[in-house]
């Protein structure tokens, strides 16, 4: 997965948590600065987790790629 298209996944998961979190709060009451507001939020949180999830997952996915993993060098220590 490249940077590019984890930035999309990111922006579009805040996007939808933005208008999710943000018509929630304009239907049940709350005056729409302080429901944009709280969109902004959301935005800002689940497309940071999301973007950091990702780039994790792409991190381990590339190091089990190249090879390197917890059994790497397991038996240098051993005399022949």
């Amino acid at each position: 997965m490249s940077r590019t298209s984890i930035k999309k996944i990111s922006v579009v998961a805040g996007l939808f948590a933005f208008t999710l979190i943000f018509f929630g709060s304009w239907v049940y009451g709350a005056r729409l600065f302080s429901s944009f507001i709280r969109g902004l939020e959301g935005f800002a949180v689940f497309g940071l987790l999301t973007w950091l999830i990702l780039r994790g997952w792409t991190a381990m996915k590339s190091e089990e790629r190249l090879g390197g993993g917890k059994d790497k060098g397991i038996n240098l220590d051993q005399t022949a």
